[in-house]
């Protein structure tokens, strides 16, 4: 494998093309076997060699085109407070995994009414559960985002998204880089309104691996 750090670049039509990357994984972190420095991920839903392209593109109608905004996500934040800490919330990058909501509540309402370092705790493991980097968690207010740490791998998960962690650049068909965040999440399904990044649509059409 390169020594390079992983990138992965999106073609306008074709599949992910992901470079220097040392660990794939299916959802359970089980390594899935690369055979090449470069390595091309099916995005348009319809290889049946997921999570790799064998080429299927080429022969049905999906629509490529990226719609995901490029600028900053601090831009479109919207912040909850809490007593000394706050969490911050981009919808644009969401995709309905539930990590933010829970049997003992939402995260947000947790947010507002967390009045002791368990509570704290609980809000911070459920922002950083967030595969897609919509929640972020801020202590104290106002200061840069506290990350997980986590390492640099792409898990294919169980008949939904790519999940980047890590900080891996994503690179979109016209040369422009998109913003490089700790937890990613980049649709598989070829369905997304929000192209590269995943919007939740694979559960909305029956999205499968096997298929």
């Amino acid at each position: 494998m390169s020594d390079d750090k992983p990138t992965i670049d999106v073609p306008e039509s074709g599949p992910f093309l992901v470079k220097g990357l040392k660990k794939l994984t299916d959802a359970q972190d089980q390594p899935i076997e690369m055979a090449k420095d470069v390595i091309a991920l099916c995005r348009c839903g319809a290889s049946k060699n997921k999570p790799f392209c064998d080429g299927a593109h080429k022969n049905i109608d999906w629509d490529p085109t990226e719609t995901a905004e490029h600028g900053k996500t601090a831009h479109r934040r919207i912040e909850y407070d809490g007593d000394t800490f706050a969490i911050t919330d981009d919808k644009a990058l969401c995709w309905h995994a539930g990590f933010c909501v829970r049997e003992y509540g939402h995260v947000w309402n947790l947010t507002e009414t967390a009045n002791s370092e368990q509570d704290k705790q609980q809000v911070k493991e459920m922002v950083h559960a967030c595969p897609s980097s919509r929640l972020q968690y801020h202590e104290p207010k106002g200061f840069p985002p506290i990350e997980p740490e986590l390492s640099q791998r792409i898990a294919v998960i169980d008949d939904g998204p790519l999940y980047l962690q890590g900080g891996i650049p994503v690179v979109g068909a016209d040369g422009a880089a998109y913003e490089t965040l700790n937890r990613v999440s980049l649709c598989r399904c070829g369905a997304s309104a929000n192209k590269p990044y995943c919007d939740g649509r694979h559960s909305e059409i029956g999205f499968e691996d096997s298929a």
